[in-house]
This record gives structure tokens, C-alpha cells and sequence, in this order.
């Protein structure tokens, strides 16, 4: 009897050692051994070399197969597959009760979640949620007209800046012209002033060159004119042949009054207007001339001649009318 003894316990570790069998539950296994007619102890045993736990030797016949004296060996079929247990109506019925606590908590999440956004809306909404967008359409529009108005604002700003620096730009080019023009004008007078400075110091060194010049001349004219009126002397006094008559018939003559030397000083109307034409006012010469004129008629000797007073009025402008030379 311990020969099949053994034979069931090594077909008890193959099955355990089955890899499809190890992942069965523990219960199961116990159950098919049992239902072998396995004893509790054959099972721990068989179990226990199953895990490796077993000191005890074991043969290399391959599962399934038992060898016997005679050299025969008998095939053993395969454990059969353990029935599937059968559910009781209470693990239905407690199935039933977690699936549906389950599904209703689905239910009211999704609910509490999605259901505002499937909501058929109700007409007071419905009147609500138009007048807010009555309200957000008018507000909209009257920010559409302050946005058109804002841009006629800028837009009017835009021209009239434009204008402005036109208007700056063309003050500013007029600025620049004008201060061309000053400094133009500034740069004429420099060289005006300048070069009347030049002419100015030109005309400083000029001037005593001048008067010496003038001065020389004058010299010169009144020692021409000297000399002149010695010869022109000299030539009447030869002619005239004698002077004692001519001052006897001028000291007889009651007539004749002579005019003051500082008139008429003895020259004739003509030259004294032509040489004293800067002296004080007078007596015309036209009457001097006419009251000397019968004096002179009746004093004048036969035999002398008519140019003898043209010669003494001659000598006296020589004498008296000498000009000064200014220094």
C-alpha cells in the first residue's frame, strides 16, 4: 500500500507544481487532493515538496507516469478541472446592492457635474438672459460710439498738429532766412566799417600831406601875386609923369569924399566887391562910384592922364589887400 501511497503523493506534487495550478486558490487545491482521497497529512506533505520544503528523495519519473517492477509503465490521465463554484442568491443579491450604490453615486456626480450644461432653460431665464444682453448690446454700442467719437477726436488732434508743425516748420525756415539775411547783413557792414576804416586812416595820413600841399600853393599864389602887382606898379609909375599934380588936385578938391578904409579902402566898386565880398554891409558901390565921380572931373589937371586912378587903386589893393596865410 505505500507504493500507491507514493504514486498519489507524487502526482499530488506534480499538480501542485503545475504553474496554471499555482495560481489557484489555496482552497481549491485542497478540495481536488481531498476529492482524490488524499489525507490531510499527504496533502501538507505534498505541498511541502511542491515548495521545495521536502527532504526526502524523489525519483526522475516524469509526472503522470508510474514505473513498476515488470519494466511496464502505466499513463496517468490528467486531474480533472474542479468544478466552478456556484454563486448563492445572497452574493447576487449583494452584488445588486454594491452595483447599484455604485451607479447612482455615478449618476449624482454626473448630475451635479454635466447637468447645468444640458438644462433646458426656463422662460423667466430666458427673459433674464435677454435683457442682460440688451443691456450688453447698448453697452457695446454706446462704447462703439465713444470709440468713433474718441477716433474724430484723435484724428482732428492728428490734423491739427500737422497744421501746427507746418506752421512751425515754415516759422522756422523763415527764422533761418532771416538769420541768414542778419548775418549777411553783418558781415556787409563789417566789411563796410572795415574798409572805411581804411579810407578813414587813408584820408588821417592825406590831410597833412594836403595842407602842406595847400599851404606851399598859397605860398606860392601870393608871391606870384606880389610880384605881379610890384611890376604892375612900377610899369604905371614909369608912365605916370607926375605925381604931385595928381595929390595937389586930390587934396584941393572939396568934393570928393573918400569912403572908410574899412568900406571900400580906395578900390573901385568892382574890385572891392570882388575882394572884401565877405565884409559887413555898406554903402553900394554904384553910389560911392557916382558921388567920387564929379570930384574926380573937376580936379583932374589937363595933362593928365585918365588911367592914373586905375593905377593908384592897383597899388593900394597890392598894399592893403594882402591876404593872411593861416597856419
Amino acid at each position: 500500500m505505500a507504493a500507491p501511497r507514493e504514486v498519489m503523493l507524487k502526482s499530488a506534487v506534480s499538480f501542485l507544481s503545475d504553474p496554471k495550478v499555482q495560481s489557484a486558490p489555496l482552497a481549491k487545491k485542497v478540495a481536488f487532493l481531498e476529492s482524490k482521497g488524499l489525507t490531510a497529512e499527504e496533502i501538507e506533505e505534498a505541498m511541502s515538496r511542491a515548495n521545495g520544503k521536502s527532504t526526502e528523495p524523489t525519483t526522475a519519473a516524469a509526472p503522470g507516469a508510474v514505473a513498476y517492477p515488470g519494466g511496464g509503465v502505466v499513463m496517468q490521465a490528467a486531474p480533472p478541472v474542479p468544478a466552478r463554484a456556484s454563486y448563492d442568491w445572497r452574493d447576487v443579491f449583494i452584488a445588486a446592492v454594491m452595483a447599484g450604490g455604485v451607479g447612482y453615486g455615478v449618476w449624482h456626480l454626473a448630475k451635479r457635474l454635466f447637468g447645468p450644461l444640458f438644462k433646458v432653460p426656463s422662460s423667466e431665464d430666458l427673459e433674464v438672459e435677454q435683457k442682460r444682453l440688451d443691456e450688453q448690446f447698448q453697452a457695446g454700442k454706446s462704447m462703439e460710439d465713444s470709440l468713433k467719437e474718441i477716433q474724430e477726436q484723435t484724428s482732428t488732434a492728428l490734423t491739427n498738429v500737422s497744421a501746427q508743425s507746418e506752421k512751425v516748420n515754415d516759422t522756422l525756415s523763415t527764422l533761418q532766412e532771416t538769420l541768414k539775411k542778419l548775418e549777411e547783413s553783418d558781415n556787409n557792414k563789417d566789411e563796410e566799417f572795415k574798409s572805411i576804416k581804411e579810407d578813414v586812416e587813408v584820408i588821417k595820413g592825406l590831410i597833412p600831406k594836403m595842407l602842406d600841399r595847400n599851404k606851399d600853393a598859397q605860398a606860392t599864389i601870393l608871391n606870384d601875386l606880389q610880384t605881379e602887382v610890384k611890376s604892375l606898379k612900377s610899369l604905371l609909375l614909369s608912365r605916370r609923369p607926375a605925381t604931385a599934380l595928381l595929390d595937389g588936385a586930390a587934396s584941393s578938391s572939396p568934393a570928393v569924399t573918400s569912403p572908410p578904409a574899412a568900406e571900400t579902402n580906395g578900390i573901385s566898386p568892382r574890385l572891392s566887391a570882388t575882394f572884401n565880398a565877405s565884409a559887413r554891409p555898406s554903402i553900394p558901390s554904384w553910389q560911392i562910384a557916382a558921388k567920387t565921380a564929379p570930384a574926380a572931373t573937376e580936379t583932374k589937371p589937363a595933362g593928365s592922364s585918365e588911367k592914373q586912378p586905375a593905377a593908384d587903386e592897383v597899388a593900394e589893393i597890392a598894399t592893403d589887400s594882402k591876404p593872411e596865410v593861416k597856419e
